[in-house]
């Protein structure tokens, strides 16, 4: 496995510049041990990285001592870097990066997940397509042409800012989770990334033949081309 190349290696990789970035140069609307937290983040780097240039199988990868304590480092910074009071993150700036620091951790946690996707380097197996419910559907109030969906599963929500004028309330869709960006005070944590889905694919990994793949892939490299 090239894993100097693999688009889910080099995702997690700018997961990780994207949480020291972060800790870094933003102002957090709440208390954190900056060098408690910077010391993690090395050290989840440290581990990536040996499995970056490890050029292993993905099975093996995934057996290894590197992503066990890369795991277990992330879950430890996720404790120490998202806000235990929900309430404190009332404003666009705190909200982007609350939200870019959970897709982060996703993204982190997920590799394993992502490296059993087999062994050919594809930029759709470098980020998670799941299937939501769409709970609501409004305009956004600054733009015409865009729309802000709540969607989910039984286990987790998000939040979609999309130019796609016919999603409907109830719908099953696929969304790509994505690094966050905000639309005019609205920050948005994922892409409509399907038409409308059978109800069983709710809360499960939408397959790609279902899905977009170019405007998936696009947004990929798009994450790949942020690093340089």
């Amino acid at each position: 496995m090239d894993t100097k190349n693999d688009y889910r290696i080099l995702v997690a990789e700018d997961a990780i510049q994207r949480i020291e970035k972060r800790v870094k140069t933003w102002s957090l609307p709440y208390p954190i041990n900056k060098g408690k937290v910077l010391d993690l983040v090395h050290g989840v780097r440290s581990n990536l990285l040996k499995i970056k240039y490890s050029f292993l199988p993905g099975e093996l990868i995934v057996k290894s001592n590197e992503i066990r304590i890369l795991e277990e480092k992330t879950r430890e910074l996720a404790s120490l870097i998202l806000p235990r009071d929900k309430s404190i993150v009332k404003h666009g700036r705190s909200q982007l990066l609350v939200a870019e620091l959970k897709y982060c951790l996703w993204i982190l946690l997920g590799l394993k997940a992502r490296l059993l996707r087999g062994e050919d380097n594809k930029p759709e197996y470098a980020v998670d397509i799941v299937g939501v419910e769409i709970v609501s559907v409004q305009k956004h109030p600054e733009a015409r042409n865009l729309w802000i969906l709540k969607a989910g599963t039984e286990k987790y929500g998000f939040t979609v800012v999309t130019n796609i004028g016919n999603v409907k309330k109830g719908e099953i869709r696929g969304i790509v989770i994505l690094p966050p960006v905000e639309f005019m005070g609205v920050v948005s944590e994922a892409m409509i990334a399907s038409d409308p889905l059978p109800p069983e694919y709710k809360g499960k990994p939408v397959p790609y033949d279902k899905v977009h793949l170019d405007e998936i892939r696009n947004k990929v490299e798009e994450i790949i081309r942020s690093m340089r």
